[in-house]
């Protein structure tokens, strides 16, 4: 099979969290971010002593590919369902990656043994440019917020 087309680059700021609760007993906990596309993860570094409300202000990329799933959503003609705001590029090849497309923020208390998870939510990228509080949950309960810019560039 030919390797898939990558169509641009998702550009994720994870900017800070609000409301965490303290999964340390003694001390603040050292808290960081994981996103997750598909097989592709990237985390931001520990935020030290970042407690409840820490600040990562950090960048991650990740390359989009044109799978089978968006082809078939791109050719079967049904379109218009809310079409993305425009950004520097062609607009019309925006919604090509992220046709049901959703990527996973969780968030852990750094540990050197095993990090613990503090909370997580499927982020929709339909709305790819973004700036907004997402609400994190634990087994279905209230775990905090976390404040994610999101931007998507262009390769076609």
């Amino acid at each position: 099979p030919t390797p898939a087309r990558v169509v641009g680059t998702l550009i994720a700021v994870v900017m800070k969290a609000k409301n965490l609760p303290n999964k340390r007993s003694i001390g603040k906990q050292d808290p960081y971010c994981a996103l997750q596309i598909g097989k592709e993860i990237r985390r931001t570094k520990p935020v030290k002593r970042g407690g409840q409300h820490p600040v990562w202000d950090e960048e991650l990329r990740f390359p989009l590919t044109e799978d089978t799933e968006d082809l078939l959503a791109r050719t079967s003609g049904r379109g218009g369902d809310g079409n993305p705001p425009p950004v520097p590029s062609k607009g019309d090849d925006l919604h090509v990656f992220n046709k049901k497309r959703k990527m996973r923020l969780a968030i852990y208390a750094d540990d050197p043994r095993e990090p613990e998870l503090i909370g997580e939510i499927m982020v929709d990228l339909e709305p790819v440019l973004t700036k907004e509080w997402y609400t994190i949950n634990f087994k279905d309960k209230y775990c905090g917020e976390v404040y994610l810019e999101m931007t998507f560039w262009s390769n076609v």
